[in-house]
């Protein structure tokens, strides 16, 4: 069977499902037609809101990417600079928060 052959059938299998599901339905057309607006409605809203998201997560990362392809050298090393001190005062904040925990539930036993 033909790839042409196969794909007609699919698509008259799938306009026969749906007119099946249409006359066979517990609503009226009417009813039904409008069920179909509302979720096709619901459906581009929420495309919209998604390719929207996508637009502004696309052009907060394009912005990232620019303003480290300018960075000089010098930039490079006093950002990992800063991040070693950021790691380092967490390291220690977090090591700290650790004692005192242990040490507040020694205090309760």
């Amino acid at each position: 069977m033909s790839t042409q052959k196969t794909l007609i059938g699919v698509l008259l299998g799938m306009a026969a499902g749906a007119a099946l599901g249409i006359l066979l339905a517990p609503r009226s057309g009417k009813e039904t037609r409008k069920l179909l607006r509302d979720k096709g409605n619901r459906a581009k809203a929420e495309l919209d809101d998604l390719l929207d998201q996508g637009h502004e997560r696309w052009q907060k990362m394009r912005k990232r990417m620019v303003e480290r392809r300018n960075m000089t050298k010098e930039d490079l090393h006093d950002f990992l600079d800063f991040m070693a001190a950021e790691g380092a005062d967490l390291k220690e904040r977090v090591t700290n928060r650790g004692k005192a925990s242990t040490a507040e539930q020694a205090s309760q036993n």
